[in-house]
């Protein structure tokens, strides 16, 4: 500092350059550009009722079903803005409701409705405040039964005593084959409520010509069961359900889930 400086500006000027140095020690560097968010949300996981249960007929003997598809919330770090659900019916493509393809994010349900021997698939994907989408859930489906009741045709019913009665197809080769009402599109298989039993016989199902196999009943003891018969997806086919008698000993089916 020059010594010619009267002493007052001296002390002015060393306190300026005090506040100088001061102010320095607090200049923090301008931060770096945010990095844009490329992460999509994680795929929510669907439940949902894979069987639909048998109801008991309504005064006009006809119902619907309406399962409810219901979905895991999405996570993401800066938040899930919606959910894109689509359905798929057999024979048909992917295709989002009419309701518009994003829903709300607190709406994580979906309902659909089904006639008797029909099925629904369902899935979704979520997407954030970036516009980051998600994978599309693992596929879900579900499907309502028959009844020889409302469905089969050349049906000889027998009533059965118990909880809960419904008539069921007597399968004989006394009484011979019966088939349902309607034609079903790319049937890979059947569910069936089955009674078993010592005296029980054996039946063969087929969807138009294509053979899904074959029910055999005999069993020590007599219960209703619930047994699978399915082929590869590959030879999935159309048309009416036909179940075939084999033995004179009969095959009795309360209820029918086809899988597509």
């Amino acid at each position: 500092m020059s010594p010619f400086l009267p002493a007052v500006s001296r002390r002015v000027l060393g306190l300026l350059l005090s506040l100088v140095v001061a102010l320095a020690g607090t200049v923090v560097a301008a931060p770096a550009a945010t990095a844009a968010d490329t992460t999509p949300p994680t795929k929510p996981e669907i439940t949902l009722e894979r069987w639909q249960r048998p109801k008991e007929p309504d005064f006009s003997g006809y119902w619907l079903w309406k399962p409810r598809a219901t979905w895991s919330a999405a996570q993401d770090s800066h938040g899930v803005t919606g959910y894109h659900v689509q359905l798929r019916f057999p024979g048909g493509r992917w295709h989002t409701p009419a309701r518009g393809r994003w829903r709300s994010p607190d709406k994580r349900h979906y309902r659909v409705q089904l006639e008797p021997g029909h099925q629904a698939c369902f899935r979704v994907r979520a997407r954030d405040a970036a516009g980051n989408v998600s994978r599309w859930s693992k596929r879900r489906c579900t499907a309502a039964p028959l009844t020889p009741l409302m469905d089969f045709q050349s049906t000889a019913l027998v009533q059965d005593n118990g909880a809960s009665t419904h008539e069921y197809a007597y399968l004989s080769t006394e009484v011979g084959p019966t088939r349902t009402e309607a034609k079903f599109t790319d049937v890979r298989g059947v569910r069936l409520r089955v009674r078993t039993g010592p005296k029980a016989g054996r039946a063969t199902v087929y969807v138009g010509r294509q053979r899904l196999g074959t029910i055999d009943a005999r069993a020590s003891t007599g219960k209703w069961r619930t047994i699978k018969i399915r082929i590869p997806r590959e030879d999935a086919h159309s048309g009416r359900i036909r179940f075939v008698p084999r033995t004179k000993a009969p095959v009795k089916v309360r209820f029918v889930w086809p899988i597509s």
